[in-house]
């Protein structure tokens, strides 16, 4: 069990504040006219953004738990001409594109397609008797502005495959800086809501699990579930080769934290780091 994190998390809530009031003025479009054969040649070797990996991450082994398993963790990234990409298990398309005065500075918004990991009960003895929750793909979409190192973003997600029909929706904020060449900081806060079905697949007990787990019975309604902080840091090992590192941070909330497998059987504060070796096509 890791020790609770209160002084953690005021510190965190004020950057988080700090970000939310960030600006979003931008210009129009300035269209480039410059095109040769030579620029254009380097602009088809550049089309394509692959990287692929593989590493391991330290997490709790179910949302609220306070024991923890190191997982292996595989790694894809895949960007098509900035339209669409793969991100682990996200699938998107930037359907629409506002570009702003500096390459940096855009808004783009478009679906998404995600694989979400389900859950067994036998991750843990306090799922015991609560049976499984099947993986399945969620459908949504998402809204991203980027201004220099800053952005902000809103994602969707809904249930498509019923393992739990349920609607999530992230408020996230980041930061961006180079420390030079070869090293890169990637910071983000979040905030995560869930309605009622996605509550009481992941942190409700029925009538019938409580009898069969002995845990009480629980109801939980849809609300905010959790804040989250994460720090990544990726160092260019060569031309190709690259090392990220990650900590993370989430506090669960609400009706979340109150739940019989978070507030008798885990915790709250949710912990995890990880490592992954990555190769750049």
């Amino acid at each position: 069990m890791l020790p609770p994190a209160s002084q953690f998390l005021s510190r965190i809530l004020p950057f988080a504040a700090a970000l939310w009031v960030l600006s979003f003025a931008a210009a129009a479009q300035q269209p480039n006219a410059q095109a040769n054969a030579l620029a254009g040649q380097a602009a088809e070797k550049k089309d394509w953004d692959i990287r692929l990996g593989a590493g391991a991450m330290f997490q709790p082994d179910y949302e609220g738990s306070d024991d923890y398993e190191v997982a292996p963790l595989p790694f894809l990234m895949v960007n098509y001409r900035d339209l669409v990409f793969l991100r682990g298990p996200m699938l998107g398309v930037n359907a629409f594109t506002w570009q702003g005065p500096r390459p940096s500075d855009k808004l783009q918004a478009g679906p998404l397609l995600r694989y979400q990991m389900g859950r067994d009960d036998g991750d843990n003895d306090a799922l015991r008797g609560l049976g499984d929750i099947d993986a399945g793909a969620e459908i949504g979409g998402f809204i991203n502005y980027r201004i220099g190192s800053w952005s902000t973003g809103l994602t969707v997600f809904h249930d498509a495959s019923g393992a739990h029909d349920g609607w999530t929706a992230k408020l996230s904020g980041g930061y961006m800086h180079s420390f030079g060449p070869k090293l890169r900081a990637r910071s983000e806060v979040s905030a995560t809501w869930a309605d009622e079905n996605y509550t009481q697949s992941f942190f409700g007990i029925t009538a019938a699990q409580a009898q069969r787990s002995g845990l009480r019975q629980y109801t939980p309604e849809a609300g905010f579930k959790d804040v989250s902080l994460s720090l990544d840091l990726d160092y260019s090992l060569t031309q190709h080769w690259g090392l990220t590192g990650r900590v993370g941070y989430k506090r669960l909330l609400g009706d979340a934290a109150s739940s019989p497998l978070v507030e008798d059987k885990g915790s709250a504060d949710q912990f995890s780091t990880g490592l992954i070796l990555s190769y750049k096509f």
